[in-house]
């Protein structure tokens, strides 16, 4: 099932997907991806939301923490 928990003006943006996929790991995971294109993967949904919410805000231009 494909899920789109990023909303823009109300509505879902279904640019942004979550969708369980094996994508090199024993088990599946959630994968987000921005109109196509990868952008994380995580094995909670909750940490998958995450990713897709600090890509939104970082593509909106809000600043980004780096930790090293």
């Amino acid at each position: 099932m494909k899920l789109h928990p990023i909303t823009n003006q109300g509505k879902p943006d279904t640019r942004y997907s979550i969708e369980k996929e094996y994508c090199g790991h024993p088990e599946s995971r959630f994968v987000v991806r921005f109109c196509g294109e990868w952008v994380g993967q995580s094995l909670f949904y909750s940490a998958a939301i995450l990713l897709a919410t600090s890509h939104n805000c970082q593509r909106k231009g809000a600043a980004i923490i780096v930790s090293k």
